[in-house]
């Protein structure tokens, strides 16, 4: 999030996913969902979790909000499938506000880089929510849909 001053800024951390098969999981599900998922929670730069009463004291002194998400993938796509040339493979991301975000219901949602596009090997693909709603951010769940083959893998960091 973007606090009111033009010179100032929040930075947290978030959760980190490590790259994975993911074989006992279901394509279309949130991660929270996961036999190893959660809700995603965040923590400041001395490593303690920031609380909902101080993301809701943040949220008041800020005018607009970012977040980033950088998928790390194999074989998998998480945003534009150049093979369809369709976004029927787009991740979702629920936001703080229980808002779901991706390519077919929010304008705020962008691909600083597609490196996933094409399915082919190891890539990263950037995502990018940058809001004037600051109440869908930070995000605390994510919805992929394009693994499960046994070629395919991915990670995340939020």
């Amino acid at each position: 999030m973007k606090p009111n001053s033009k010179n100032q800024r929040l930075n947290c951390f978030a959760p980190q996913v490590g790259i994975s098969s993911w074989p006992k999981e279901i394509p279309g599900s949130w991660f929270s969902e996961f036999k190893h998922g959660k809700i995603f929670s965040y923590v400041d730069a001395a490593g303690s979790t920031i609380s909902e009463v101080q993301m809701t004291f943040l949220k008041l002194l800020t005018v607009s909000a970012r977040q980033n998400f950088t998928y790390t993938c194999h074989q998998s796509v998480v945003w534009h499938d150049e093979t369809t040339d369709s976004y029927d493979k787009a991740l979702r991301f629920l936001g703080s506000n229980d808002e779901e975000m991706s390519y077919d219901i929010n304008p705020y949602v962008r691909a600083l880089t597609d490196g996933c596009a094409t399915r082919k090997g190891y890539g990263k693909t950037v995502m990018e929510i940058n809001t004037p709603k600051i109440d869908q951010v930070p995000i605390i769940d994510v919805m992929l849909n394009d693994f499960g083959d046994a070629s395919q893998k991915f990670g995340f960091e939020g």
